[in-house]
């Protein structure tokens, strides 16, 4: 059975999924975060070289059935980047056993949102809106235009993002036992996380040499649930983060005609986890001058970069017949 690969990699995991040629679902497994500014370069490929192992192995495929593998590896986003990946998984020794460097193997290598509008609204073009560990707009027109909005890491602006909203929480724990915030139930589920006894004690761990990007980014699951439990701090923390995004959204649309008609596509851990989130982020758009329509992915992107790599072998074929 001919079967292809999908690749999901982000700053938090990585999710890989198996579909064969009826796009019906083999193997599913998860591993850890492939992207490059979220754990490093080397990081990265020796996760996803590890993940594809484990998937060798635990999953029973043949290699010399896979017909192609498509990947969208957030961080790796330009031409050079995404050569400079591959390359970089070709040489790894534990991959061997794919024969990767076969030529008749397609390999894909898209932006992580690339592959999540396509999971989304089943096509290349159009408008995603995602808020995972990090967050990004991006806007692909039919005539292959690209625009994008956000998405510039944690220092430069991932506004909306999880990473966002858990150094909020983070903060807002802080000016809480400063006085300067009242009482906060974030202050209760972060030391409950740790075991620790005072919010003084977040200072040598936040800072140790190990915490990165993901790991702030972890908080905002304390945030969600606090502001479930109706916390007014981490309620304002959410609602912020999605005004946030939805500034960015609005940009995005601003940018072109087509796009400022055509849905948006939203995703990621943040919208699909917090109610809050979205109905705020859905809400600051129905009250601009450029109302869309919003479609919440039901699938996930890994199965999009899969759907991408099978697109991409369909349209090879039809052009060697004609």
């Amino acid at each position: 059975m001919e079967y292809v690969i999908g690749i999901d990699g982000g700053g938090t995991k990585t999710t890989a999924i198996v579909l064969d040629s009826a796009g019906r679902p083999i193997s599913e497994r998860e591993g850890a975060a492939t992207n490059p500014h979220a754990v490093t370069f080397a990081a990265a490929i020796d996760n996803l070289a590890q993940l594809l192992q484990e998937l060798y192995f635990e999953s029973g495929l043949i290699p010399s059935r896979c017909t192609g593998i498509g990947m969208g590896i957030a961080g790796v986003s330009t031409n050079e980047e995404q050569q400079l990946f591959l390359d970089a998984l070709l040489q790894d020794e534990r991959l061997r056993l794919w024969d990767f460097k076969r030529s008749s193997l397609p390999i894909l290598i898209r932006n992580d949102a690339e592959i999540a509008l396509m999971a989304a609204i089943t096509q290349e073009t159009g408008t995603i809106v995602i808020s995972g560990t990090g967050a990004i707009v991006l806007g692909i027109t039919p005539n292959g235009e690209r625009f994008r909005t956000g998405g510039w890491g944690h220092i430069l602006g991932d506004k909306g993002s999880g990473y966002e909203i858990g150094l909020q929480t983070l903060q807002a724990v802080m000016l809480s036992h400063d006085g300067v915030l009242p009482p906060t139930l974030l202050t209760e589920h972060v030391l409950d996380k740790h075991q620790f006894d005072s919010p003084e004690q977040l200072r040598s761990y936040i800072y140790g040499p190990s915490i990165r990007k993901q790991h702030i980014a972890q908080y905002a699951e304390l945030c969600i649930r606090a502001a479930n439990q109706g916390d007014e701090a981490a309620q304002r923390i959410i609602k912020g983060a999605a005004a946030d995004l939805a500034q960015l959204a609005l940009a995005m649309r601003s940018k072109d005609i087509w796009l400022s008609q055509a849905p948006l596509a939203v995703t990621g851990s943040i919208f699909k986890h917090s109610d809050l989130y979205l109905d705020t982020f859905t809400q600051c758009l129905k009250g601009s001058n450029q109302a869309a329509m919003i479609v919440l992915a039901e699938k996930a992107p890994a199965w999009g970069a899969a759907m991408l790599v099978q697109k991409h072998l369909l349209t090879k074929e039809d052009t060697q017949r004609g």
